[in-house]
Formats: structure tokens, sequence, C-alpha cells
């Protein structure tokens, strides 16, 4: 695609999807119309069984606007066109916004727009982290970075087949006490949604981090989408394994879903930190 296709796309997509946000806005029914497809949609998914989506409805409609709004930095560099870092900043100016119009609207305006506000940032984080990404995309890994990736993989490896494989869930022992802490964190303000499955799941997502960062160094940043696939493979064995051959265990969806998240964007963070590097030993 041409780069002015390509600002024209941006530039129309942009335009539809705020025309959608101010109608929905406008239109009460029309709000409450669309809440009513998204929960439906998620009914159905989670009719498929085998825990899809079995995480608190909060959680679920903060991973939806968090996926939206990972968009938004990659459309604002490519509409106007500008920076990454410009980008993200004119991305979190709307996200704002669109909080405090949400927020305005809302039965209870604090807890929306701490909702939202967490949600679009995460987002936000990780649309930056993407246009990164583009920048660095052909950064090779070094003699050091392949070293150390590959002796970190063997001790990650090991660790990651104790805690798939255990007889019991690692969190067996310490439940009572992560349900306490949530409480704390609930009356400290972080929104009720966040519950002991949103908690599970985000775990999920940091502990495959790794993996996909050490794959990345270890091959260059050509070969990212290796990592991505790590996490993938690696989850399906595991949650097989454990519906196969440990009845104590759970096997989930959501678990695979998260795992290649964490994969996914740990993949990510290897690309820019090996496009820092590389332009750090250019200079």
């Amino acid at each position: 695609m041409t780069p002015p296709a390509r600002i024209t796309l941006a530039r129309g997509v942009l335009t539809v999807g705020l025309a959608v946000v101010i109608a929905l806005a406008s239109l009460p029914w029309g709000a409450s119309a669309a809440v009513d497809a998204f929960r439906a949609v998620v009914t159905v998914l989670r009719g498929a069984g085998h825990g899809l989506l079995s995480v608190e409805d909060g959680f679920v409609s903060a991973m939806a606007v968090t996926a939206v709004t990972a968009l938004l930095p990659a459309l604002v560099a490519a509409a106007v066109p500008t920076s990454g870092r410009r980008a993200t900043g004119w991305a979190a100016v709307g996200t704002a916004v669109l909080a405090g119009v949400a927020a305005l609207r809302s039965p209870t305006p604090g807890t929306t727009w701490v909702a939202i506000t967490m949600a679009s940032a995460v987002g936000l984080l990780l649309g930056w982290l993407a246009l990164g990404v583009r920048r660095s995309r052909t950064a090779p890994a070094t003699p050091v970075t392949r070293r150390v990736a590959t002796w970190v993989l063997v001790v990650y490896g090991v660790g990651v087949l104790l805690v798939g494989f255990t007889g019991s869930p690692v969190d067996a022992g310490v439940h009572p006490g992560i349900v306490g802490a949530l409480d704390v964190a609930h009356r400290l303000g972080v929104p009720a949604w966040f519950g002991y499955g949103a908690l599970e799941f985000t775990a999920n997502v940091v502990f495959f981090l790794p993996l996909g960062l050490l794959v990345v160094l270890r091959l260059g940043a050509r070969r990212w989408w290796v990592g991505a696939l790590a996490g993938f493979v690696v989850s399906c064995a595991i949650e097989t394994g454990q519906a196969l051959f440990l009845p104590t265990r759970f096997a989930s969806f959501d678990d695979v879903l998260a795992n290649t998240s964490g994969a996914v964007i740990g993949a990510f963070i290897g690309v820019v930190a090996l496009g820092w590097a590389a332009r750090h030993r250019s200079r």
C-alpha cells in the first residue's frame, strides 16, 4: 500500500470510529444496544466452554477497551503522520476525553472513569510499543544476547514445566491471602471487576512475557513471530497435558489467550530492546 493510500485509510478509519462514538454517546438507546450486543457475543463465546472468557464481566469489557485503544497510536501516526511518541500522546488525549464523557453519562462516574482510564492506559502502552517494533524490526541479535538468552531460556523452561505440570495449582496455598489482598485493593480504589479471575489472567500474561522476549534476544527482531508462536505452542501443550494427565488442574482457553498475549508482548519488548541497542552501538 502506497503512503498516500495508507494515510487515506487511516483517516477514514478514525473518522468512522469517531462518528460511531459520537452516535453512541448522543443516543442512549444506541449505547444500550451496543452494550447488549457486546454482552451477547461474550455469552456466545462463553458457551464454547473450557474456560473461555470466564473472567469477570468488567474485565472482559476492559480487555475490549484495551484492544481497541491499542490500535489508536498506529492509526494516528499513519493519519497525521507524526512520530510514535506524539501519536501516542494525541491518542491519550482523545481517550481521556472519551473517558470523561462516558463517566459523566454513567451512574457511577468515578468508577467508570477509573476503569476506562486503566484499560486505555494499557492499550496506549501496547500501541506505543507496537510503533517501536516497526522502527526496530530489522535489529539483529548480538553474540552476547544470544548467549545470555540461551542460558536463561533453559532455566525459564524448567520453571514453566514445574509450574505447568505440578499436581495442584501454584496458588492453592495462598488463595485466602490473595483474596484478602484484593479486598484491600478494592477499598483503595482498584475497580471491583479486577477480581481473582482477572488477577490470574494478568499473572499468566506476565508469566509468559519472558518467553517471547528471550526468543527474540536469541534469534533477532526479524523473527519476533517465533517468540509469539512459541507462547501459543507451549501454552497449548501445557493445557493439553493438564487436561489429559492432571485431574486436579483445569485447562482453559483463557490460559492460552493470556499466555500467548504475554509472549507477543515479550517479543515486542525484545524487538524494541534490540533496536535501542543497535542505535546505541552506531553512535
